[in-house]
């Protein structure tokens, strides 16, 4: 009977486990199936089973992976990347609240804290003391004293905090820890220079008050503030404000080791102001940058949930969201990471499967009509040689001829430079080791020509009328850390060859395709707006297989 029990007690562990283990699975790679098979196997170990246990205990695992099998079947890799999404989101929501919680009980404490009231009388009576003439010099002297031995009390309790301002009833500021140009003003007759802070100390507050992150100008940095109420023998006698710096706050949302290169977390207040930095950014954008005020509404209003969004930087992503209240300050937490590292991700785990997709996709597209028009001849055209690349970097423009059984690769940067490829069939793509012109261009641009930051601006077209070698350059690209929404497509299966110029400058490709017999050898012209974009393809290919 004892035994029995502890099976029951034992299987519903099991089934929370297994269930854990599928949501916590990412992307696609599904764990259900050997964490499962792991749990059942420790718990005969701990179990003296009878055989209809055992039975049933198998029957149990079969269930929830079949169950785990089919619910992984039915999400799609951006579903996935949701559930992720969410864990980090959580994980910063958590590491905020104990953060906003551990100040405040700070901040809390330090109105209650006889030797911080202590401080504050001492300076407030010097402060009335020196309107007088016959204030002995003495006196200063014993307060300095007092000052600096209360640094070291700052300094081993509230240290948390950027500095304290101690302030009586008028407003006077009768001490300031970081003497800043605040100290010594009146905060009320001062509203201008101070902002906020000014403001609600004008109000005569009488309860806690919490001050939003602003430009406050005496720290020349964002900061946010507790506002407490000093009482001596019940009469209020003044405030002790406690400055809260970005910096802590920012360092929060810094790692996001989970979310792949563009995957980030952000804070954003009611105003629809970052308040943390974003390393996609040259420049700070705390306070700075101003989000979409239509996306920053709507996730306001929801207060959780997820959102497919163009973000800040132009990008398409996938973000999660959840709105975090502390006392009368609302914040946005948002996760997100771009759609298209999603979809690239997924093409890796499944190479084989979605390279075979992708050609057969081109194949199944009719070929593009010609534009009817052709760029001229450049005057300071660079001519590529088969088995060879080159460079334009001064606004020359780049050409190759006779394209046929090779492939042309141009990597550019558009309006900075440029390379261009002629590439042989005995090249690395084809599989074969005489060149592997591809690989070179890569380390040239990533270790010569591109600071990190312009990476996802660097854009690749393959030109070729065959897709014998689109997958292995593809495959060279993604795993060095580009896109497939970076590489396009111009492919005319029913060309004999290909001419190419490209004006990195101007962003401008002239494709001209010389056809086969059956169209009476002419020649018609593509444009980059004429090439298809791998990514674009890769989504349209998931979508699909959702919907069947």
């Amino acid at each position: 009977m004892a035994d029995m029990k502890y099976c029951r007690k034992n299987q519903t562990k099991l089934q929370l486990k297994c269930r854990f283990a599928l949501v916590c699975r990412r992307q696609d790679h599904l764990l259900s199936l050997g964490f499962a098979e792991k749990v059942l196997e420790e718990l005969m170990k701990k179990m003296k089973f009878k055989l209809p246990i055992i039975i049933s205990c198998i029957l149990l695992n079969t269930f929830v992976v079949a169950w785990a099998i089919s619910a992984s079947a039915q999400r799609t890799p951006y579903d996935w990347a949701n559930i992720q999404l969410d864990y980090v989101l959580q994980e910063k929501v958590e590491q905020l609240e104990r953060f906003m919680q551990r100040i405040h009980t700070l901040a809390q404490e330090a109105a209650k804290d006889q030797t911080l009231v202590s401080f504050f009388e001492i300076n407030r009576l010097y402060h009335n003391a020196v309107k007088s003439p016959e204030t002995p010099v003495s006196l200063g002297a014993n307060v300095e004293k007092a000052r600096q031995h209360f640094n070291g009390y700052y300094l081993a309790n509230y240290f948390i905090f950027y500095d304290i301002l101690f302030v009586d009833m008028d407003g006077s500021v009768l001490h300031t820890l970081r003497k800043e140009t605040d100290r010594n003003m009146n905060l009320i007759e001062d509203q201008k220079s101070l902002g906020r802070l000014s403001e609600a100390i004008a109000r005569k507050p009488n309860q806690e008050i919490f001050i939003d992150f602003y430009d406050y100008g005496p720290s020349s940095e964002p900061a946010a503030f507790f506002i407490e109420p000093v009482n001596k023998e019940n009469v209020q006698v003044g405030w002790i404000i406690l400055q809260c710096p970005i910096n802590k706050l920012n360092s929060i949302f810094a790692a996001t080791d989970d979310l792949g290169q563009s995957g980030e977390t952000f804070l954003v207040n009611s105003h629809g102001l970052m308040l943390t930095e974003s390393y996609f950014k040259g420049q700070s954008t705390i306070l700075r940058e101003q989000l979409d005020d239509r996306n920053i509404k709507v996730k306001f209003n929801e207060e959780k949930g997820h959102r497919v969004v163009t973000d800040y930087r132009g990008a398409v992503a996938l973000s999660s969201f959840e709105l975090f209240t502390f006392l009368d300050t609302r914040w946005l937490v948002v996760a997100k990471i771009d759609k298209e590292e999603i979809t690239t991700d997924h093409y890796k785990r499944h190479k084989k499967y979605y390279g075979d997709m992708l050609v057969k996709y081109l194949q199944k597209e009719p070929p593009v009509p010609s534009n009817g028009s052709s760029s001229a001849n450049h005057p300071r055209a660079l001519r590529v040689d088969m088995d060879e690349f080159l460079k334009a970097q001064n606004k020359e423009a780049l050409e190759t001829w006779g394209v046929s059984t090779c492939t042309a690769l141009i990597a550019a940067l558009p309006e900075k430079f440029a390379y261009l490829a002629h590439i042989s069939p005995k090249d690395r793509i084809y599989d074969q080791d005489d060149t592997n012109l591809v690989s070179q261009i890569i380390k040239k641009v990533k270790n010569f020509d591109i600071y990190p930051i312009e990476r996802r601006g660097v854009v690749f077209t393959v030109v070729a009328p065959h897709l014998e070698s689109l997958i292995n350059v593809i495959t060279q690209l993604i795993e060095n850390g580009f896109l497939l929404s970076q590489i396009r497509v111009a492919y005319n299966s029913k060309a004999q060859a290909a001419a190419i110029v490209y004006q990195y400058d101007k962003n401008d490709l002239d494709v001209t395709w010389t056809m086969d017999a059956l169209d009476d050898g002419k020649r018609i012209h593509h444009g980059l707006q004429d090439t298809f974009n791998v990514g674009t393809i890769l989504e349209e290919i998931i979508s699909n297989e959702n919907n069947i």
